[in-house]
């Protein structure tokens, strides 16, 4: 795939993503801010059920709560943009700054218009009164971790750390529902929101750029 068709296949990306999260949304506010549709109750009773047999499960989901919490993230994205910066790749660091500080404005303004009530359990592993939908931990795990792994499999000459990372940033999302603090449709929504806008702002980035700017490998790294 040629470097010029590469920002018009994100771009075509973000549309699709954009759309699907769209009709995800519509679905859900033809309900009422509480209601939730009956395969999210059902994935949620089952899986709610199945981790209090698995204890471990929930001390698994706490860490991917801290790890995708603003106190960990917020330090971490600008520490990765600074480095990125003062190695010479600026355009590598506007996209990292940009999904993370656009993603974040995204998932609190989606969060306070659609007001959707968390899940309520009798035994809860633990107890939000925050808005549910989008899943903000799930959309910090795209625009935070996953954008860390691209930028890390783009960079870095093992392919390793890209993948852990990137494998991470996916899994937090399911850790959620475990959690029992949100519905899989929140889940979906953080999902879908998160990679529609780092695809917008990866095209953007790769429209406005120097072509002539190296994209790969750190200075001073083979590859």
């Amino acid at each position: 795939m040629t470097a010029r068709r590469t920002p018009w296949l994100l771009a075509a990306l973000a549309v699709s993503f954009w759309l699907a999260a769209l009709l995800l949304a519509r679905a859900v506010l033809a309900q009422p801010p509480s209601a939730v549709v009956s395969w999210d109750v059902q994935i949620a009773t089952d899986l709610h059920n199945f981790v209090h047999g698995q204890q471990w499960v929930v001390w698994v989901a706490k860490v991917f709560a801290v790890m995708g919490s603003g106190f960990v993230l917020v330090p971490l994205t600008i520490a990765v943009v600074v480095v990125l910066a003062r190695s010479g790749f600026p355009w590598w660091a506007a996209w990292v700054g940009a999904c993370g500080m656009g993603g974040w404005m995204i998932s609190q303004g989606v969060k306070n218009a659609v007001d959707r009530q968390r899940p309520v359990w009798p035994d809860p592993f633990e107890v939000l009164t925050s808005p549910s939908f989008p899943s903000g931990h799930s959309m910090a795990g795209i625009y935070g971790y996953v954008v860390f792994g691209i930028v890390a499999l783009a960079l870095l000459p093992r392919r390793w750390p890209g993948v852990a990372l990137i494998t991470f940033g996916m899994l937090m999302g399911p850790s959620r529902v475990l959690l029992g603090v949100h519905w899989p449709s929140d889940v979906l929504m953080g999902w879908l929101l998160g990679a529609a806008w780092i695809c917008t702002t990866g095209a953007l980035v790769l429209w406005l750029r120097d072509p002539g700017e190296s994209v790969t490998n750190l200075p001073g790294q083979n590859g």
